[in-house]
Parts: C-alpha cells; sequence; structure tokens
C-alpha cells in the first residue's frame, strides 16, 4: 500500500513539473546573404530550386499563425550575395526583412562591406531590433550600433536575447578601408559582462553570435573543406548560463543541435536554403529547459508558395535596377563554377582578367572566397557578374618575393579561409594530406619554379592586399599599389571584349592526398 501510496505521489510530482513547464518555438537563420530568391544547389539538388526570402516569409508567418509562442531569429551576414544587396548597399536586404517577418538579429561581417556609416544608415529602416554589443566607435567609445542586447517575452518566459561579433572573424573577413574607426573587442569578455547584466531580470538567455572560421564559398558543397563550430563550443565552454546560442558565419548546418556546458548550438548551412526550427520546453521551477526538438529541412521551392508581400517588395527592387542587371556582356556555353579547394573556372576567369587589365603584373589571384555565386551557362549579363563577386573590391598591384608568394599559397592550402585561384602561367601542386604548413609541394610561373628571392609583381583584391582571409604576407609587400578600379568591371570588360568565353580548367592547381 505504501508502495502504491509513494508511486502515486512522484506520478503526481512529475504531471505537475510538467504542466508547469512552458512551452516555445525558435525558427532561425544565419548567412543570408540576401538570396532574396529560390536558387540551385547542387549538393541539396540538381533539378529543384532551394531557398528564397518569400518562401522563408511563408514559412514563418504559418508557424507564427498556428503557435504565438513563436520567435524568428537572424544571426548576421544578411548583405552581400547577389546583385540586388551590392547595388543598393544593403538597403533593399533591410526593406525585404522588414516583411518577413523578423523578431530580432544580429550583425555580421557582410553588414560592414560597404562601411560602417552605411551600415549605421540602413540599420536605422529595420523595424525589427538588431543587436551586437562588442564593435565600438574609436572617437567616442560608444558602440556602433548602441543596442548589446533586448528581452524579450514569449509565453511568459523572459528571454535576454545578446549580439556579439567574433573578434578573429570580424578582422579576418572584413576589408582594412571599410572598418576604420570602429574597433571588436573580445566576445568572451563582453558575453560575461551582458549575461551578468541580465541575470536577475531573465530567464534564459539566447545568444546571437557570429564568429569562428568562414563558410566555405563552393559549387561541390562540403567535399572540398571541412566546416565545424568549434569555436562556438569552446565559447560556451569558457563562459557559462548561455541556454542556446544561434550562430552564424561558418554556413554549418545542425541536424542535431550542439551541446556543451548545458549550451543548445543550433546554426543553418546558410543562403536561405533551411529555416531552422527548435521546439523548447522550459520548466520555471527548476529554471532549466527541460526539452527539445530541432528541425533542419530544405527549403524546396516546388514546396512553398511564396508570401505575397516578400514577393512584391523583392520584385519592386528587381524593376528599380532592371536597366543595370540585365546589361548583356557576352555567353558561355558550360557554367563558369567555384571552388575553395581546387582550381574552378570562375577563379580562372577572375584572375585572368586583373591580369590581363594590368600588364605590368606577371601574376594574379584571387581568394576563393570572394566568388559568391556561379553563372550558368547562357548570356552572362552584368547583374550575374555583380552577383557571382558582389564586393566593392578594387584591383591593387603588390611586389612580392617568391618566398612571400610560398607563404601565400600555402595558407590557401591549409583551407581555412580556402585557396588562390590562380592566373595563366602559374602552377600550384599541394598535398592535401600533409600537415597545415607543410603542403605546397611546388608554386611555378610559366614552368619555371618562383625564385626565393626574387620580386614579383601580384594582382589582387584591396581586402587581400591588406591581409584579409588571413592573407598576411600581402601586408608585408615592399611596394602596394591601390588602381581604384573595381574588380567586378574588371571583370566585365574581359567578357564583354571577347564576346563569348568558354570556361575551363586547364591544371593551374593539382590537389594530391584527398
Amino acid at each position: 500500500m505504501q508502495v502504491q501510496l509513494l508511486t502515486l505521489i512522484l506520478a503526481s510530482s512529475l504531471l505537475s513539473a510538467v504542466a508547469q513547464s512552458k512551452n516555445f518555438t525558435l525558427l532561425y537563420t544565419n548567412d543570408l546573404h540576401a538570396h532574396f530568391e529560390p536558387h540551385q544547389v547542387n549538393w541539396v539538388s540538381n533539378s529543384r530550386l532551394v531557398g528564397g526570402f518569400a518562401n522563408i516569409a511563408t514559412l514563418v508567418k504559418k508557424e507564427k499563425a498556428s503557435n504565438r509562442h513563436t520567435l524568428y531569429v537572424d544571426a548576421g551576414d544578411f548583405f552581400t550575395g547577389p546583385y540586388i544587396s551590392t547595388l543598393t548597399k544593403g538597403e533593399a536586404v533591410i526593406d525585404v526583412l522588414n516583411h518577413m517577418p523578423l523578431d530580432i538579429a544580429t550583425v555580421g561581417n557582410h553588414e560592414f562591406d560597404h562601411g560602417w556609416n552605411n551600415m549605421q544608415t540602413q540599420f536605422k529602416k529595420a523595424t525589427f531590433p538588431i543587436v551586437n554589443g562588442n564593435i565600438f566607435v574609436k572617437k567616442t567609445g560608444g558602440l556602433v550600433w548602441d543596442n548589446p542586447y533586448r528581452i524579450l517575452t514569449i509565453n511568459g518566459i523572459r528571454i535576454g536575447v545578446i549580439g556579439l561579433h567574433g573578434k578573429f572573424a570580424f578582422y579576418d573577413t572584413i576589408s582594412d578601408e571599410m572598418i576604420q574607426g570602429v574597433e571588436c573587442m573580445d566576445e568572451e569578455e563582453y558575453l560575461k559582462k551582458y549575461i551578468a547584466a541580465l541575470k536577475d531580470s531573465t530567464d534564459l538567455i539566447l545568444l546571437l553570435v557570429h564568429q569562428g572560421v568562414p563558410g566555405r564559398q563552393s559549387s561541390s558543397g562540403t567535399t572540398d573543406v571541412a566546416r565545424n563550430l568549434q569555436k562556438d563550443i569552446e565559447l560556451a565552454q569558457r563562459v557559462p548560463g548561455i541556454d542556446i546560442m544561434v550562430t552564424g558565419h561558418a554556413h554549418q548546418g545542425t541536424k542535431e543541435p550542439l551541446i556543451s556546458n548545458g549550451t543548445l548550438i543550433v546554426s543553418t548551412d546558410a543562403l536561405g536554403i533551411e529555416l531552422g526550427k527548435i521546439e523548447l520546453s522550459y520548466d520555471p521551477a527548476t529554471d532549466k529547459i527541460v526539452s527539445y526538438k530541432n528541425h533542419l529541412d530544405y527549403i524546396y521551392d516546388d514546396e512553398v508558395p511564396d508570401d505575397s508581400l516578400t514577393l512584391a517588395t523583392i520584385n519592386k527592387w528587381k524593376k528599380q535596377l532592371t536597366a543595370i542587371a540585365e546589361e548583356p556582356l557576352c555567353t558561355i556555353p558550360a557554367p563558369l563554377t567555384r571552388s575553395y579547394g581546387e582550381e574552378s573556372p570562375m577563379g580562372n576567369m577572375v584572375s585572368d582578367a586583373m591580369l590581363e587589365a594590368y600588364r605590368e603584373a606577371v601574376m594574379a589571384v584571387t581568394n576563393s572566397g570572394a566568388l559568391r555565386q556561379d553563372i550558368p551557362a547562357g548570356v552572362v549579363t552584368i547583374g550575374s557578374i555583380i552577383s557571382a563577386f558582389p564586393f566593392p573590391n578594387t584591383v591593387f598591384i603588390c611586389e612580392l618575393s617568391g618566398e612571400a608568394i610560398r607563404k601565400l599559397l600555402e595558407h590557401g592550402a591549409g583551407l581555412t579561409n580556402g585557396i588562390l585561384q590562380l592566373s595563366k602561367g602559374m602552377q600550384m601542386i599541394y598535398d592535401e594530406s600533409r600537415p597545415v604548413g607543410q603542403r605546397v609541394i611546388s608554386c611555378t610561373l610559366n614552368g619555371k619554379p618562383l625564385q626565393k628571392d626574387q620580386l614579383y609583381k601580384v594582382a589582387t583584391s584591396n581586402f587581400v592586399a591588406d591581409g584579409g582571409d588571413g592573407f598576411l604576407e600581402f601586408k608585408k609587400a615592399s611596394y602596394r599599389y591601390n588602381t581604384g578600379k573595381e574588380i567586378f568591371q574588371v571583370m566585365a570588360d574581359y567578357l564583354k571584349k571577347r564576346g563569348s568565353y568558354q570556361p575551363q580548367v586547364e591544371g593551374r592547381i593539382i590537389v594530391r592526398g584527398k
């Protein structure tokens, strides 16, 4: 009898705890990169389009209509991708996001692509809150966007939402000239500060963070570089008190949340191809998340109807830019594709265009991370060129020794930021199975090994010349000259002159040990 009574008491207590739990749903995206429209992602499907902001908006509004305890958050890098973002300096992106509807977002590195003053200008047009608490204006000492965190209440649960940017990622991936006058402080220090400030007024802490190693820019998905969220795992280990972390920058989807020091870490594979959804149950009595279920499924365009308001806003901006975007340049019989760890047709074209435009250089290189979108076979337009290379980068001429060039190629072969794509006449052989820093077997120019002490003039982008993506040897160049001409215009001139262009891979980069 006593056993039965004890069983009934335990069962009653369990039912009471379940009854007291409060449920809510968190929808999340990261690294949308202005991919307004559904697009083909080869490693997802060769026949079906995925993603699209109007499709995401439909799913968000449907979820919120059926479950009022729903929040939609984003972990940054919504600027820079297809041409609409570049030609409007992000204004169109904010306008479209205003209709999706976002509850809160944080800042990514690409929001700085047109300068931090422009970022401030565009953010003022947002109808949703944007948070960041560790990027400061040097002159005033104030935050560049004075909104470090926000408390959101959902189903009676007070959620402190903190926005931060990884210091390494900030300086590694933003052009120096775009962040003159601002500085990014240590994210761990400020995370501890904000958690302490929110401790007594919140139930849960949600961190929106943009940090770690940048995601690959490639046509072949995960086959040419490993991606992980180690930086996020380590941050959670060092800073207790984070309940949920939505992270961006690595373009790494999490089918199941990672758990580090009690923190649930989630992310998508970027470009809007998924809308993450995690269903959570919070127990006020224990002050803990007691259960969760995560969903990360591809958004197939043929399965989701467009949200009419979001689609109308996208079409409004497309119409305004039609005259510029649809100007034809040439035709190509095969697609211009990208790769992160191998030679690519697009990398060859961009490097060759810079070399042809500036004959004082004997070679040209471009970072794989700058190549953001494939160009399909057919007519190449100004819009497709800008979408492929959406940054306002200019051609930079540097004079470097053969030894320095080899070090640059070695950094690329480490695949943390992707290889340097090479102009005609250059060749690199590297072994991916060797330790990082010892992978380059040979590097030649016109069939001859680069001489250690000989100086060579190299054309590249101002971003890379300033050490972007970790190519720091460029900063030591004995001669540095910014031509001032934007690379997308050099590409456009190169293709227009030809009328027809044959994309090709011709053995400029040979990979062994894969």
